[in-house]
Formats: C-alpha cells, structure tokens, sequence
C-alpha cells in the first residue's frame, strides 16, 4: 500500500535513512522507494561519476531494477547522458517516444515506454559527483512543489555523497604502506582491479611493472631503519612526480613497487623507472645496490589483479638470480 507523506514528515524520513541506513544496500537502496512514492514516477536512479574514465558514468543504485541495463553508460548517448555532460537539470514532461524505447540512457534501452524524464547533476563546492534521475510512464507530471522539494534533496545528496567520498579516503589512508606512503599491496591490487576494468571498456592493454631494489637489508643494518625509510620515501616520491594521472603504484613488500600503465603510455614508464635507477645511483652510488625490473601484460598475461602481480613477482625473481 502506498504511503502519502506531507514534506515535513518526508524530509524527516529522508533524514533517518541518510543517517542510519539499515538495508544492505545502504542508503541508496531505501531512499530511491521513498522518491518513487513521493514524485508517483516509474524509475528513479543514482549514478556516480567514474574517476579515471570522463566518458563513462555508473549506475550505483536502482528503483525498481531494470534488466538488461549496464552498469556502465556513456557520457554522449542519452537524455541522461546530457546531464553527465552538460551537469545541468533537465525536465521533459512530454517525451512522446515514437516506439517502446526511450533513450534515456542510449537509443534502444530496456527502459519502456518512457513518457517523461526528469534529471539532476549531484554537484557540491563546484565538484561533480554523479546525478539522481526520475523517469515516468504514464505521462506523469512533476508540480512545482515537488519539484522544488527535489531541487533541496539534490543539494542533500550532493553534501551526503561529498561526505562519504571524504571519508572514503580517510580510510583509504589505511591502505598506504608506512615505509613509502604508497598503496600497500591490497590496496594496490584493489586499485588495480578498477583499472583494468577500465581498461576492459576502453579496449586497451594495460603494462604491470615490477622495480626491485636488493641490497636494503644491508643498508638497513648499516645505517638504521630510520635512513633506509628515508631512501624507500626518496624513491617513491620520484616515482610519484614522474606519474601520470592514468597510472597506478604501490609498495608491494620491501624494496618491491609495482607501476601499472596504458600501453600506449610505456615510453614514459620507460623514462620514469631510468630516473628512478638514477635516482638510486645519485643518492648510493653505484656501490651496495642492485635494480631489478619484470614486466607482464593485460590481457595477454592474465585479467586478475593477482594473477597479474604474482605472474610480475616470479619473473622478478628469475632476474635477480
């Protein structure tokens, strides 16, 4: 049975799930039902813009599920794909689709029958964090009190998602090694798994490099702990300065980074692990140290983050013998 609740109760209602979400999904799962109900439209969605890939957004919630829809949506395809372009609202009451598809998100999705779309760029402090979109089959109409309601929720959404990507890297502070200030290897391969399917969509092969340094122990017995973090440090932060936004790198254990990168960008990869030898000869000196080097391939060597990594780790080894 459908509810009717007047605004005050429904702002107090969307006040409890933002704070306390209670279903598995989050949030996101009990707030798009409540939005349904209140705008009496047919399907309601939350997409996420995608960090490393402006051509593409996501899907993260939907109300009520729709087969056959990808998570995954281009930016330049769609009325939704309007709103991840231009980030402006769009309101189209009277679609008047000419056949059983709406092109909401791309010409010949499994959206029916769509009569009227309704859309929202979810931007805070001038930052873009995806939109809340609202479709209707019955030729629903949105009045302007509800429509004003929507434009406050939107400024709620905005300020909630910011909220939980700020947090989100706090905790991902956790997964940085303490010796380089590098994503340790978990982190790392998480990181990894998001970029290669990535490159999956974009068709493009991706390059793991595997940089090994011999000869830590020593220093370290040597110099001290202390010293021997100062130089891992030293060295991440050149392999920091010389990265592209596109790569990723991590710490995998001591002495051991691992750099993935699009093949089309292997020359700069290239350039940035001779600055990194280099880098080690000026501080040590051609003495003491060792530089060992492996690289594997995707899709060639493997699609898993694991698999890729452990397949890098074993041909490393074969070079330092």
């Amino acid at each position: 049975m459908t509810v009717t609740l007047d605004f005050p109760s429904l702002w107090k209602r969307i006040e409890e799930i933002l704070a306390s979400p209670e279903s598995e999904g989050g949030w996101l799962t009990d707030l798009l039902p409540l939005v349904l109900n209140f705008t009496d439209l047919s399907w309601a969605f939350i997409t996420e813009i995608l960090t490393g890939d402006p051509e593409h957004y996501a899907i993260l919630a939907e109300c009520p599920q729709v087969q056959a829809l990808d998570t995954r949506q281009a930016n330049n395809t769609g009325l939704a794909g309007l709103i991840h372009a231009k980030l402006t609202p769009l309101a189209l009451p009277n679609l008047n689709p000419h056949d059983d598809f709406s092109a909401v998100f791309h010409r010949g999705d499994p959206l029916k029958k769509a009569t009227s779309f309704y859309g929202w760029p979810l931007i805070y402090n001038h930052v873009p964090w995806g939109s809340l979109l609202l479709v209707g089959s019955q030729g629903q109409n949105l009045k302007e009190d509800k429509l004003k309601f929507l434009d406050c929720l939107i400024l709620r959404l905005s300020a909630q998602l910011q909220q939980e990507k700020l947090v989100g890297r706090v905790l991902e502070l956790n997964g940085l090694d303490s010796q380089t200030g590098l994503p340790h290897r978990s982190h790392f391969l998480e990181r990894l798994e998001r970029q290669i399917e990535i490159s999956q969509v974009k068709k493009q092969e991706l390059i793991l490099a595997i940089v090994g340094i011999s000869g830590l122990g020593r220093h370290s017995v040597n110099n001290g702990q202390a010293a021997t973090r100062d130089m891992l440090r030293s060295l991440s932060l050149q392999l920091l300065q010389n990265s592209q936004d596109s790569w990723e790198i991590g710490h995998l254990s001591y002495g051991i980074f691992a750099l993935s990168v699009p093949a089309k960008e292997q020359p700069e990869l290239d350039k940035t692990i001779l600055m990194f030898k280099r880098r080690l000869i000026d501080i040590f000196g051609q003495s003491g140290f060792s530089c060992h080097q492996a690289r594997v391939s995707c899709p060639e060597d493997g699609t898993k983050p694991e698999v890729l990594v452990e397949s890098a780790l074993t041909s490393l080894a074969g070079t330092a013998i």
